[in-house]
């Protein structure tokens, strides 16, 4: 089939794992790609290997995106700069053309539908309350049912300009506030206080930056969430908080079954690419949350019929 036009504004969906069905829709529908400009490798001789593609995607498509955003983008939010790169044998016959465009993905790096164009929508990474996000080892996963091992489960959002209407907040100002606005969300959302305490999790929040805030995003989430007894990672935690939980003393193992990178998630997911801070010990009154973490390597993305094949940035 012929490629999708490469026009900035342009959204590309696709449904098969293969991406074989890649074509164009109106950016009001669900997509899984939004176009933002081309770059040419003209400097690139051999074809790259996958962890360098991450690094010419966050090197040629992260000012195209910028500029195609304005400036306003979240690079903690909901979305990730990605690209539509020449299949191997387009390569081979002396193609260069890099397609930047905007993605949501999720940890394991499956393509979540973002509907409506970047540039409109809120960019805040946050999930609805009930959400739970897997455990990967002493990490984050994906999005759970609640009733299995899981790291985190949400219990609120809070819009950080409903308290701070004159401008960006310091991280200490956020925390002052968000440690009793969350502690009161959670306490409702379990049933009382200490509920909370006797099923040995701890009320846990985000952050925002300063380039999050510029970018427009003023919300964030509220959790509930366990530290192993080392405190080296998250404890697996099994049950919502609003039943019989168990948390474990050792770490989980490594996920599986997770979606290939860059294949439709499954419907039942919802997006949450952006990473969540660590919760703090479960001693004493819930301190603050700390620094947001690092965003994780973006994804690798399925192939795509000649001439593109999907890829993230990530590796720097």
């Amino acid at each position: 089939m012929p490629p999708p036009p490469a026009t900035p504004g342009t959204c590309l969906n696709w449904t098969r794992a293969d991406a074989a069905d890649t074509h164009v829709v109106d950016c009001a529908q669900p997509h899984l790609f939004e176009q933002a400009g081309s770059v040419v490798l003209a400097d690139q001789t051999e074809l790259p290997d996958d962890r360098r593609w991450r690094q010419l995607v966050g090197e040629r498509c992260s000012p195209v995106v910028l500029t195609y955003l304005n400036e306003k983008f979240d690079p903690d939010g909901r979305y990730r700069v990605g690209a539509l790169k020449p299949s191997p044998v387009k390569w081979a016959e002396g193609e260069r053309e890099l397609r930047c465009g905007l993605q949501s993905a999720s940890r394991s790096g499956a393509l979540y539908p973002m509907t409506g164009r970047v540039a409109e929508s809120d960019q805040a990474a946050v999930n609805e309350p009930g959400t739970c996000l897997g455990i990967d080892g002493r990490t984050i996963g994906d999005p759970v049912d609640c009733a299995g091992p899981h790291a985190v489960e949400t219990v609120g959002i809070v819009d950080l300009s409903e308290k701070f209407p004159e401008g960006f907040p310091a991280v200490e100002d956020q925390d002052e506030f968000l440690q009793p606005e969350c502690t009161r969300i959670a306490t409702e959302y379990a049933g009382g206080a200490e509920v909370i305490s006797e099923k040995k999790l701890t009320v846990y929040w985000d952050n925002l930056t300063d380039e999050s805030w510029n970018a427009g995003t003023r919300r964030v989430n509220c959790n509930l969430a366990a530290l192993l007894p080392d405190r080296s990672g998250f404890a697996p935690v099994t049950g919502s908080v609003r039943g019989p939980v168990t948390v474990g003393e050792a770490p989980a193992p490594p996920a599986e079954n997770t979606p290939p990178p860059g294949v439709p998630a499954p419907a039942t997911q919802e997006p949450t690419p952006a990473p969540t801070p660590e919760p703090a010990p479960t001693d004493g009154p819930p301190p603050p949350s700390g620094e947001p973490a690092e965003p994780a390597p973006g994804p690798e993305a399925p192939p795509l019929p000649d001439p593109q094949v999907p890829v993230s940035g990530g590796d720097t």
